[in-house]
């Protein structure tokens, strides 16, 4: 991947961003700036022609009979850059030159009919100026030389450019002061989460939060709200799972010490026989703990169109040697076909952790009824036992880890219902538990239909 030619740090970028915006359009006011100033010095330099071609002409009126007058001192180095020629148009012959400039030519300037004008002469570029006043005769013809113009138009123009540039670096300075002061916020708001710990993720309160960060803020907050609750989840988990497989593998101990001291075969037996349902139950365990994991770490699934009948007729079956060993009757009511819209998979677990309870917590000679009705667009799945039922009080706890109610005459780990939630909050199904009026417990999950 190509890497971006940016810098990473936005406080750079930004500034970067800026100052590049300020020397384009700073750059174009220097621009105009410069155009404007070397105007106005032409036109002053032009100005400065017209003002000299008059007043050498006011001069030469004065004595229009004098003889020839030429400057041939020069007092500053510019001086043979500017050429001035007055020539005596009246009388019999060919004009004469009355007054010339030092370093100006016998022979008439290269100038155009009266008024401003630009010729090559000499091997330099010239701007002339021709001025004629008819009643007296006489004719003024001043030549300045291009080079200087232009050198003087740029000192004018650089002299006007001077606070553009100090102001531009000033503003720069101040710029990436303002920057940096804006961006503060983004560094208290770094310094903050960079405290936070696994221990430590209390919510973001930050003074003067800018109006952008708000959402940030927000954000953080409720992520480090979720992440603290998965924490403790799993704090509680790992504890709760610790402490229960505790109990089996010291039972497991004790029995296969209690095997080991047998006096006899059949004492023998029965220690190994409680070492078995030891290990089963813990097998149970693990299964249930990690069905929960893969549960916990599960991301809304893709829902399908499943047929619910289908899937209750083959569990049932495959539960069925389980009810008929514990001495329960197993019933299914259901439409020939029933689509919902779920995951087959964690459905099946949900259903199979339902009906297995219920056969676990129904006594010998109870009913296990499953049933499956449509309502409208939903779909209930309904599972009824003949087992003691729970007490009112403690129906809102049903579905907490390792919860097991007393009495507790069957074989259980506590984990079979915090499946049963946890898989109907993936499919955002209603869950509702109720005591029978004639004893038992009543599960109904809402699902959507297909």
């Amino acid at each position: 991947m190509r890497s971006s030619a940016w810098p990473r740090s936005l406080n750079a970028r930004l500034t970067l961003l800026v100052l590049a915006l300020m020397l384009a359009g700073g750059g174009l006011l220097a621009m105009v700036a410069w155009w404007q100033a070397v105007t106005e010095a032409d036109e002053l330099f032009d100005a400065q022609l017209a003002q000299l071609a008059q007043t050498l002409l006011g001069v030469a009126e004065r004595s229009p009979d004098a003889a020839r007058m030429e400057l041939s001192t020069a007092v500053h180095k510019y001086q043979s850059k500017l050429l001035f020629q007055v020539w005596h148009l009246r009388g019999v012959g060919t004009p004469h030159l009355q007054i010339k400039s030092f370093g100006a030519p016998d022979a008439a300037l290269p100038a155009p009919a009266d008024g401003y004008g630009d010729a090559h002469w000499d091997g330099r570029e010239w701007r002339l100026y021709a001025e004629t006043n008819v009643d007296s005769g006489m004719r003024a013809i001043l030549a300045q030389d291009h080079a200087v113009r232009d050198e003087l138009a740029e000192e004018v123009a650089r002299h006007a450019l001077l606070p553009l540039a100090a102001g531009g670096v000033v503003l720069a300075a101040t710029l990436g002061f303002a920057v940096r002061r804006a961006l503060a916020p983004l560094r208290r708001l770094t310094a903050a989460v960079d405290a936070r710990t696994p221990r430590r993720l209390t919510a973001l309160e930050l003074p003067d939060t800018p109006r952008e960060l708000e959402p940030v803020v927000a954000a953080l907050n409720e992520l480090f709200e979720r992440v603290d609750a998965t924490l403790q989840n799993e704090r509680r988990f790992t504890a709760d799972a610790a402490h229960e497989l505790r109990t089996p593998l010291a039972a497991l101990q004790a029995q296969v010490q209690a095997a080991q001291l047998a006096p006899d075969g059949a004492a023998r037996r029965e220690a190994l026989d409680k070492c078995l349902q030891a290990q089963q139950r813990m097998t149970h365990l693990v299964e249930q703990l990690l069905t929960l994991a893969r549960l916990e770490a599960h991301a809304v699934p893709a829902l399908q169109d499943t047929d619910a009948t289908s899937l209750l007729q083959n569990l049932c079956a495959d539960l069925a040697p389980h009810a008929l060993a514990a001495g329960v009757e197993l019933d299914l009511s259901a439409p020939p076909q029933c689509p919902v819209r779920a995951q087959g998979e964690l459905l099946s677990i949900l259903a199979r952790n339902l009906i297995d309870n219920a056969i676990r917590y129904s006594p010998r000679g109870g009913r296990v009824s499953v049933t499956l009705e449509v309502e409208s667009d939903n779909v209930c799945l309904g599972v009824e036992d003949s087992g003691p039922g729970v007490a009112p009080e403690q129906l809102a706890r049903l579905g907490e880890r390792f919860l097991r109610l007393a009495p507790q005459q069957a074989p259980g780990v506590g984990l079979g219902l915090s499946i049963v939630r946890r898989i109907a909050t993936l499919h955002r199904a209603g869950l509702n538990f109720s005591n029978r009026p004639e004893g038992g417990l009543q599960v109904r999950l809402v699902l959507q239909r297909a």
